[in-house]
């Protein structure tokens, strides 16, 4: 995939809610694979890591929270687009 630099131009799925800030308002929940992912990474960074990342979950504006909602993003596409199959 090329990468895309603007929002106009990043193909959307319908069903999925792609504004942060909505889904963090609105208290939409992570996709399970988003928590999954989020666990491995925070341990693998931890314990392999040195920590680089500091992958921090569970507050306003935390790293790894903002990483999960995109993520969420992400599995939701891969949910829909197998729903249309």
């Amino acid at each position: 995939m090329a990468t895309i630099h603007e929002e106009k131009d990043y193909p959307k799925v319908d069903g999925v809610e792609y504004d942060i800030n909505k889904r963090w308002e609105e208290g939409i929940e992570h996709h399970p694979k988003s928590m999954t992912l989020m666990e491995k990474l925070k341990n693998v960074d931890y314990v392999f890591g040195g920590d680089l990342f500091y992958w921090k979950t569970g507050g306003d504006g935390d790293n790894g929270e903002h990483l999960m909602y995109e993520l969420d993003i992400i599995f939701e596409e891969e949910d829909r687009k197998k729903d249309k199959c």
